[in-house]
């Protein structure tokens, strides 16, 4: 029996948000190791990974969860330490002092060795494994855990024995069949109990935005003294931004608590989920309402993913979460489609091309400023204040200008992104 568009979206959306711990660029990065090492037993002699530059940027400074030490060496030695490739995006959730110090033992003795793949432009890990028992490679595309290839080598010298894909994930391309109308009224269709799954993304992540503001001199912080002072005001948009810049430094630090991703991004979840729930608690939206605005945020951010490529040049919080993100606000102040897509026109033709310079705690400033502009953005969308379908690259079809916006994030800002890479080398 065929799936209907309600039921075929519930699926995408379930698939989309999923619970990580630390950044998942690292934490791909283990999970690649982990299986390589799940499959091949024997004393570790060698691994070499390759990435490509998109990743690089993303796991090179970022904080690992619990630990001071960060980059991609010590993600690789954590993944063949830990070894379980069961816990997926929580494979770095508990690193025990006796983990870190047989990863930190390997990377001693010169077993780890990382490389830039630079040919590659979408995501890309490579880990190639040698025991004194054989030899091991495993290969993941396009998504974090997409792992599509376990290939041994059975003696030396002799050609890979491919085992095939371990993890195979759905197509990223599925929900470009929908367009902005039925994406709407399957929000509205599906039944509350199908989507109250999402209440946990709410609560994970607002529970991270309060270590991260519990942080002195944060950004996330000092929005909230600044509030308290009165030299700005307790409003959606203050709301906004700092619980997603608090919840941003806090996983950016190396927090041990977890967060729920949407479309492989940690930060993406944080952008959507708390976005809404800030817009929620001072409009005192219910929380139906909520879940479906969370809910119609989630599969819009996916459709943008699904042309701007799981990483890309630019920041996803702001050309993909963060437009997303501004379409569930439109949503619980009770707007339709042409606000909606009045909205998200908004976002494109002001902040697309804000740069994605790697994972660090910096990010929590441009989550602040995504989320802030994506409440405006919504707000102004609503007064009938909406840029020029002429403007840019712009349109007035919503998917046209989606596609317009991948277009300029690849093959469009490929050399930006090399050129980001090698200042962060050289740095």
């Amino acid at each position: 029996m065929l799936k209907s568009t309600k039921e075929e979206l519930l699926g995408i959306l379930e698939k989309e948000v999923v619970p990580a711990t630390g950044c998942t660029e690292p934490v791909a990065i283990a999970y690649s190791t982990a299986v390589a090492r799940h499959n091949l037993d024997g004393e570790v002699l060698s691994v070499e990974i390759l990435v490509d530059p998109y990743l690089f940027k993303n796991a090179m400074c970022v904080g690992i969860p619990g630990i001071k030490e960060r980059g991609l060496d010590i993600a690789a030695a954590l993944g063949l330490i830990i070894g379980d490739p069961e816990k997926q995006l929580r494979i770095l959730e508990d690193i025990t002092p006796e983990y870190l110090q047989k990863a930190k033992e390997l990377i001693a003795q010169k077993k780890v060795s990382v490389h830039i793949e630079k040919q590659c432009t979408s995501l890309y890990i490579e880990t190639i494994l040698v025991t004194n028992q054989g030899k091991i490679r495993v290969i993941t595309v396009d998504n974090h855990l997409n792992v599509v290839k376990i290939e041994k080598e059975a003696q030396e010298g002799e050609p890979y024995n491919s085992e095939g894909m371990s993890n195979p994930q759905h197509s990223k391309k599925e929900i470009q069949k929908y367009n902005i109308e039925e994406i709407l009224q399957a929000v509205n269709d599906i039944p509350i109990e199908k989507i109250s799954f999402l209440q946990g993304g709410f609560d994970m992540n607002l529970a991270i935005a309060q270590e991260g503001l519990s942080f002195s001199n944060s950004i996330g912080n000092n929005i909230v003294q600044i509030m308290k002072k009165e030299l700005g005001s307790n409003d959606m948009i203050n709301r906004a931004q700092s619980l997603c810049a608090g919840a941003s430094e806090a996983r950016m630090r190396g927090s041990r608590m977890s967060v729920m991703s949407v479309a492989g991004s940690g930060n993406h979840g944080i952008t959507v989920f708390l976005i809404l729930a800030a817009v929620a608690q001072v409009s005192e939206a219910d929380k139906e309402k909520s879940l479906r605005a969370v809910a119609l945020s989630i599969l819009l951010t996916a459709y943008i993913k699904s042309y701007t490529g799981t990483l890309s040049a630019m920041c996803g919080c702001g050309v993909a979460a963060g437009i997303g993100a501004s379409a569930g606000v439109v949503y619980l102040m009770g707007g339709g489609v042409n606000e909606t897509i009045g909205a998200m026109r908004n976002m494109v033709g002001s902040i697309s091309g804000l740069i994605c310079d790697g994972a660090k705690e910096g990010c929590a400033y441009k989550l602040a400023l995504a989320a802030g502009w994506a409440v405006q953005a919504a707000m102004l969308a609503l007064n009938g204040s909406i840029i020029n379908q002429s403007d840019g690259i712009v349109t007035e079809e919503f998917a046209k200008m989606i596609k317009n916006l991948g277009y300029v994030c690849s093959p469009g800002m490929i050399e930006t992104n090399n050129a980001i890479v090698e200042i962060m080398i050289q740095k």
